[in-house]
């Protein structure tokens, strides 16, 4: 996922949230200001209690920024690329480039996240006792206390996207030496556990609790999905790694003129070429943006004589861009969905070629085909 705001970099690793937070963020400051603290500490104005809860939300997310930065770090130290921590509706997510090397690795990576919680309960806990004379300010401690808590054995629900899922996979592909194969393991122990939330929630919308049963469900639901979505990329990763950029780029790749009409390159271009991507360039030659044929079809007829091809073209600057020899794997996690919008490929600065969600389509279906994926490896001691 790509924060929608990015606020900066920690430790050289940026940070931004996703807009689906401020629905919680706002939720964590009402409940406070409303529910905790008035009951857990009366006597207070109601400016008091809200000043103190949107500290409390703010204090909150930053929680969850040291969980995630945690698997980050650790990530790192293992030799993995972090392109960056977004904080979003479900808490937060690291996004990581390429995938550990090792069971072992996997573990402490996935690890570190429930430790850090508890270690952060743990400091709150401290500061609640420290600042008791302030009956206000311990109970927002206390809170922090009991969240922490409760978000660290949260994630220890063997379960994807949780970190529970990851060490049971962890622990699995070290039992049977096949990283596919635990991960496959796990995906199944989670959906128990995913029905098992979703039962949980259906009986409490019966019983009355409709809120607190649909959001139970709700996270079930998520929980099913996210198992299926883990359990896909596994093995598209496993028959795609070690396989280069290179043996699924298009190439050679025609670029055009970027003052170009659409109306002409609609009636002159288009027609010459199978492409349906062309990277478009400036006079001096370097590359402005791109454009796909998909887009410019879609304009009005009335427009497509007035407008140039930089006009409508996405800007380069926010298109991906890869090398010939990194392994098709690790691009696919490293981009996402951004392999949509096409992914540029550049050898010693020049452009060689692009790749297409078509284009790994097509060498997944070969290697599939022919069962060509690389043999595990043993299981480490």
């Amino acid at each position: 996922m790509t924060p929608s705001i990015r606020l900066g970099r920690i430790f050289g690793i940026e940070v931004g949230f996703n807009w689906s937070l401020i629905f919680i963020f706002a939720l964590v400051t009402w409940t406070l200001a409303t529910t905790v603290l008035p009951v857990d500490a009366p006597g207070h104005g109601a400016l008091v209690y809200w000043a103190l809860a949107v500290a409390g939300a703010i204090l909150f997310y930053l929680c969850l920024l040291a969980h995630e930065l945690s698997h980050a770090l650790v990530a790192r130290s293992n030799g993995l690329k972090v392109a960056g921590i977004t904080l979003w509706l479900f808490g937060g997510v690291s996004r990581l480039e390429g995938e550990a090397g090792s069971a072992r690795a996997e573990a402490l990576i996935a690890g570190v996240g429930p430790l850090t919680s508890f270690a952060v309960a743990a400091l709150a806990f401290g500061l609640a006792i420290a600042t008791s004379a302030s009956a206000l300010t311990s109970d927002l401690f206390s809170w922090l206390t009991f969240v922490n808590l409760a978000l660290g054995l949260f994630n220890l629900v063997p379960a994807f996207p949780l970190d529970g899922g990851r060490l049971l996979s962890s622990l699995l592909w070290w039992r049977s030496g096949s990283r596919q194969r635990g991960v496959h393991n796990a995906v199944r122990v989670g959906r128990v556990f995913a029905y098992l939330m979703i039962a949980a929630g259906v009986l409490e919308v019966f019983l009355g609790q409709a809120v607190s049963g649909i959001w139970i469900a709700f996270v079930g639901w998520f929980l099913l999905s996210a198992g299926s979505a883990e359990e896909a990329g596994s093995t598209i990763r496993t028959f795609l790694r070690r396989v280069p950029v290179s043996t699924a780029m298009t190439s050679p790749v025609v670029t055009l003129p970027d003052w170009v009409t659409v109306q002409t390159f609609l009636e002159s271009v288009a027609p010459a070429h199978s492409f349906t991507t062309y990277p478009v360039h400036e006079a001096s030659g370097e590359l402005t943006g791109v454009v796909r044929l998909s887009d410019l079809v879609r304009m009005p007829a009335g427009e497509r004589s007035t407008k140039h091809l930089i006009d409508v073209a996405r800007p380069i600057a926010e298109v991906p861009v890869t090398n010939p020899r990194e392994d098709l794997a690790a691009l696919i996690q490293r981009v996402g969905g951004g392999i949509e919008q096409r992914v540029l490929v550049f050898d010693d600065g020049q452009l060689v070629g692009i790749v297409s969600p078509a284009d790994v389509a097509r060498v997944l279906t070969l290697r599939q085909t022919l069962g060509d994926a690389p043999r595990s490896s043993p299981p480490e001691a």
